[in-house]
């Protein structure tokens, strides 16, 4: 005959469901912050990477390039190709993103007809929060966060 003594730890089972009730919530928040700070940061870097290499294009394109003017409402060919290329190195952050702008301009003003002296690429880059947006909106205002990226540059062929 087998006698069967009550644990100590018997009138405690489920305590463990009821402590991680109380921690999940708090732990999923600490684990969500620097998620989407890292979101936030590495969208930021591939923007200023994209705008420093479109730039980097302007700065070394020829004269002939620069004085040559789009047709019609298009803009200059060396400017078309300098978005192309912010373009493409943004396109693993565009899935996940709101939106995005590139501007690019010569002397403050859009390329062509004239060989500038700087060149400026600017690319926004709009990132909804989803996990955090009521905190994200009493602190910036909105849900929304732009990340700004502006890279200028001497032009070479001068």
């Amino acid at each position: 005959m087998k006698i069967r003594r009550r644990s100590a730890m018997q009138p405690a089972r489920g305590s463990v469901a009821v402590e991680m009730a109380f921690i999940l919530p708090m732990f999923l928040l600490m684990l969500a912050v620097p998620f989407f700070y890292a979101r936030m940061f590495w969208f930021y870097s591939v923007g200023e990477k994209a705008a420093h290499d479109a730039t980097r294009y302007l700065s070394s394109a020829t004269q002939a390039e620069m004085r040559t003017p789009g047709g019609g409402f298009n803009e200059a060919d060396v400017a078309a190709i300098a978005r192309w290329i912010a373009q493409e190195e943004l396109r693993e952050v565009l899935p996940f993103s709101d939106g995005i702008l590139i501007g690019i301009q010569c002397d403050g003003d859009p390329c062509g007809s004239v060989v500038p002296s700087t060149v400026r690429t600017s690319v926004q880059i709009t990132l909804h929060d989803n996990i955090l947006n009521t905190l994200t909106s009493t602190f910036t205002g909105a849900t929304d966060v732009k990340l700004k990226s502006a890279v200028t540059m001497r032009y070479v062929g001068n």
